[in-house]
């Protein structure tokens, strides 16, 4: 079942097609949300709402892009409207630096202790760049989809990962023994794609 049909079904009220949707998107919208607003609890209740308002509203909602993209869009949506109500909030005043607290009590398993390296790194791109590198690298979106998603041409896309990709080899590299000896124990797929890009760009001496 493609997802054009999936959503028609839904929008006639359709419980287990909505199952269908909900299960394959709440995971990946819920990391995408986090990067916005740096909150899981926020991130969850963003997705949540956007969901159950979905179901309510699905019989009267038109889709004129790929329903990934409308999902991906107003997930964003929801979650700048939460950070809008809550920006008087001291929290979200101290959030890098709970965010930071966190990271130094994790487990420092490989994979982890990657993770935390290439997020570090992703946190520190400004925001539409951000934006544009986890849609495309951690969500899985074509520039096609990212250009329906945000209302832009694929050029700016492409520029904005050629930013992204550069600052990333820039942070990484101080970092590049001590990432090179986690990848030997981990199976992190963005950390090696990354590191074998900041590999390659150090071996044609573009950093």
């Amino acid at each position: 079942m493609d997802e054009f049909e999936l959503f028609e079904r839904i929008k006639q009220r359709d419980t287990t097609a909505f199952d269908i949707l909900f299960r394959k998107y709440y995971t990946p919208l819920c990391r995408f949300s986090y990067t916005i607003c740096l909150s899981q609890t926020d991130a969850e209740e963003s997705v949540q709402d956007m969901f159950v308002n979905l179901w309510e509203k699905a019989p009267t909602v038109n889709i004129d892009t790929s329903l990934k993209a409308y999902l991906y869009r107003s997930a964003r949506n929801y979650t700048l409207n939460i950070l809008k109500k809550q920006q008087t909030e001291e929290h979200h005043l101290s959030r890098y630096a709970e965010i930071e607290e966190a990271d130094e009590i994790s487990e420092k398993t490989p994979d982890a202790e990657i993770g935390r390296l290439i997020q570090a790194g992703v946190n520190t791109l400004p925001d539409r760049c951000r934006e544009i590198f986890v849609l495309c690298k951690q969500e899985g979106l074509t520039y096609e989809e990212i250009a329906e998603y945000l209302n832009i041409s694929k050029k700016t896309i492409d520029n904005q990962m050629g930013i992204a990709l550069r600052k990333l080899r820039e942070y990484l590299y101080p970092m590049l023994k001590k990432i090179s000896i986690l990848l030997f124990f981990s199976t992190h797929l963005l950390g090696i794609i990354v590191f074998c890009i900041v590999v390659y760009n150090i071996m044609r001496n573009e950093i």
